[in-house]
């Protein structure tokens, strides 16, 4: 009875209950796209990372506390990565293998053909085991090259970096992976760009680019660790039974949920160690602040909604005096009229609602078309920049019907306390 009562009395103010349902629309939309988006690019910025930091891997560096300032040069030999290191680390149990990576200890810069130009740029180099990035490798056997061209493994980062910061803005010819596969680049091993009159190019060697890749130190090109050490030696007067000491150890577990408990052992070590599992939580905590402030926007936009909807009903009631008091008068309780008006309140809130996530999920594909165009660009290439699952639809559905019935009942009890006596005085 009450319920068709309101659909009539909605069907009958149209204007006014689109009027009231508008706000709650825009409210939901925002909550939808805001939060839709937050989770999206949460859940493709986990996928990224798990590309370089799979579950199953432990970074260890030195402690920068004890070791001092690590100096790209290994200028200092305190806290420094060693083969006793690897040893300590490989007899923790479930430690399955450990990758380590040097690095070339001397200045360097790196010369880049492309289209006709020249570009050069400083650099520095890096070695790394086969095993660690043969999944990387167009042709895993090129890494055994004992001759130049040396082969060379570029971060996949970099080629973001051309085509966004450089390629875009000067219309010039985008790059891919698989126009670089090949080719040729000239390394400097004992020249710096940043000093160019204290030191000349006398010494060059030929690299070729034979992968990219996701897990390789992003400021410099990586080469296999024998040829790291053949150019130490050669160029950077490195004795051959010299000390090797490492810039990083990649350790691997026999089984992800150990990961946590390797890292503290091996803290306890006195090193630093980063994992999947601790940037997780970092990063998590990033994007609870960012789901925090998106809803917090979302909220003062349903505030709105709230004061229009209560504006909205009490001036409907104005007119609906001699109604709602008629029915006073036939034997309506205060209770009776109270329930109408948040039944109405209701229905206004769901159809705002409604329209509000059909409104918010549109737009969310609209804006995830454009973003995906522009990501093409990049190596970064989410399958969707949002995330809208059923929990946040039906999450936003009661929320924006919810918000309806509170602001109804301020109306609603204005409503109820109107007299049957105002009916009859007015007939």
């Amino acid at each position: 009875m009450l319920l068709s009562l309101a659909l009539k009395n909605i069907k009958e103010r149209k204007f006014r209950t689109l009027l009231a349902s508008f706000s709650i629309t825009i409210g939901t939309a925002s909550m939808i796209i805001f939060l839709g988006l937050s989770n999206g690019i949460q859940q493709a910025t986990f996928s990224e990372m798990e590309k370089k930091s799979p579950l199953t891997q432990i970074t260890v560096t030195p402690n920068i506390e004890k070791s001092g300032v690590i100096s790209l040069l290994k200028t200092s030999k305190k806290g420094q990565l060693t083969d006793e290191t690897i040893k300590l680390i490989s007899s923790i149990d479930q430690v399955k293998v450990i990758y380590p990576e040097t690095q070339y200890h001397n200045f360097s810069s790196l010369e880049i053909p492309i289209f006709g130009m020249t570009f050069s740029t400083e650099t520095m180099a890096f070695g790394v085991p086969k095993d660690f990035i043969k999944n990387d490798l167009h042709n895993p056997k090129v890494w055994d090259k004992t001759e130049e061209p040396y082969p060379a493994l570029v971060p996949r980062k970099l080629l973001d970096l051309y085509n966004l910061a450089i390629a875009t803005p000067q219309n010039l010819p985008q790059l891919s992976e698989d126009a670089l596969i090949g080719k040729e680049l000239t390394y400097y091993p004992n020249y710096s760009t940043f000093f160019p009159s204290t030191n000349y190019k006398t010494d060059t060697i030929r690299l070729e680019v034979v992968g990219f890749s996701d897990k390789i130190n992003l400021i410099g090109v990586t080469l296999s660790d024998h040829i790291m050490q053949k150019l130490n030696e050669e160029f950077a007067g490195e004795k051959p039974e010299s000390t090797k000491n490492y810039l990083e150890l990649f350790v691997e577990t026999e089984d992800a949920t150990q990961t946590v408990e390797i890292a503290k052992k091996i803290e306890a070590l006195g090193l630093n160690t980063s994992y999947f599992q601790k940037n997780l939580q970092d990063v998590d905590a990033k994007f609870t602040y960012l789901k925090i402030s998106l809803t917090a926007i979302s909220l003062i936009i349903f505030l709105t909604a709230a004061i229009a909807i209560i504006s909205t009903f009490l001036a409907t009631i104005a007119e609906r005096t001699k109604e709602i008091g008629l029915f006073r008068a036939l034997g309506a309780t205060k209770t009776h009229i109270r329930t109408l008006i948040l039944i109405e309140a209701g229905i206004t809130g769901l159809i705002g609602s409604s329209m509000g996530i059909i409104i918010g999920i549109i737009a969310s594909k609209i804006i995830d078309n454009v973003s995906l165009t522009q990501l093409a660009l990049t190596t970064f290439h989410p399958e969707s920049v949002f995330n809208i699952t059923p929990m946040l639809i039906l999450g936003a559905l009661f929320f924006g019907t919810l918000l309806s019935i509170l602001a109804g009942l301020i109306p609603a009890q204005k409503a109820a306390n109107i007299s049957p006596m105002v009916a009859l005085n007015r007939l």
